[in-house]
Order: structure tokens, then sequence, then C-alpha cells
């Protein structure tokens, strides 16, 4: 399938899960979306479950390559920790229809084998910020901690401010919940200001 049509489907099945939930949304309506067949979505996604598999992984993966690509750069550790939040926090708000499908639907009965596709995406994205912890620790910016179960932490905590700020952007600008969320994580990981 060509590149843009295979986004397009994409692009439009994030929007329909993400309004409908995996259980209502229809194929007939992501095609209508996405200006495609029905046809066309099942010649390329056996099903929805493989449509949803591959709109929520490629998605995940779309960001990790994002954040991974923004984080090169030979700044401080404690830039790069306010850097990884910024970046964190535009991207959950650039691909909020994905970023509501991760919240809302991955306990929601979806199959198995689709969830472990999906999982296997989310720990490798705990694995890059485990790593880049664990380059902070061995150069003397953090604490002696696990930096695997740091990384679990961060993630949910980068995770449920980025869905509450969606939730409530009206009351909070995005500066202020990157000031909040630095500070939290700086003061309670950096061993001393470096």
């Amino acid at each position: 399938m060509p590149v843009i049509k295979r986004k397009k489907i994409l692009e439009a099945a994030a929007t329909v899960f993400s309004q409908k939930g995996f259980h209502q949304a229809r194929m007939d309506e992501i095609a209508k979306e996405a200006g495609v067949a029905k046809g066309t979505l099942y010649y390329n996604f056996s099903g929805k479950s493989k449509l949803f598999a591959a709109t929520v992984t490629e998605g995940m993966e779309k960001i990790i390559g994002q954040v991974e690509k923004e984080l090169e750069s030979d700044l401080p550790f404690k830039e790069h920790l306010r850097k990884l939040i910024r970046s964190n926090l535009s991207l959950y708000l650039k691909y909020s229809d994905l970023s509501k499908i991760v919240f809302n639907e991955l306990t929601s009965g979806i199959d198995n084998d689709v969830l472990e596709e999906i999982e296997k995406v989310r720990l490798r994205y705990i694995d890059f910020i485990a790593d880049l912890l664990r380059q902070g620790r061995e150069r003397g910016y953090l604490k002696e901690i696990d930096t695997r179960l740091a990384a679990v932490g961060i993630v949910g905590f980068l995770d449920n401010l980025c869905n509450y700020y969606l939730k409530n952007h009206e009351m909070l600008d995005q500066e202020t919940l990157i000031d909040i969320m630095f500070s939290i994580l700086s003061s309670g990981l950096l061993a001393h200001e470096g």
C-alpha cells in the first residue's frame, strides 16, 4: 500500500477509535473517514483488531522516533530531562487521538495478541527512558535508583499529567505544566544541581 494511503487510513482509524472506542468503531466509518473503499481496509488489514494494533503501534513508534531524534544532543542532563518532558507533552497533544486510544482502550477486552503487540512498543519506550536515566546516573546526575522502575514511573506520570491537561487545558498553559513536571521529576531524581 502506498505510504500516503496507509498514513491516511491510520490517521482516520485513530480519529474513529478515539471517538467511538474499539468496540463501537466500524470499519465502514474508518473507510469513510479515510476516503477509501471498505475493501481497501480489509485488503490491507485482516480485521479491526489488526487495524487497531497498527494504529497504536505505528503511532507509538513514530512518537518514540521523534523523541529520540529531539534528544540527540550534548545538552546537560538537566536540559535533556526538560526537553524530554516538553517533547512528550507536545507529541501527546499533537497525537491526542492516539493518546486517547492508549488511555481508554487498552484494557477493554481487546485480543491478547493485539495487546501484546502494543505492550512491546510501550516497553521499548520505557527501555528508551530507562537508558537515558542510566546514562544520567552514570554521569552522577541521578541518585542510585532502579532506572527501569523510574522509567515506568516517569512514563506513567507524564501520561497522566498530559491526559489531565487534555481534559483541562483551559485551566493551565503548557509552560506551567512543563515547569511542574520538571520540578517534580528533577527534585525527586537529581542527586545535585548539574
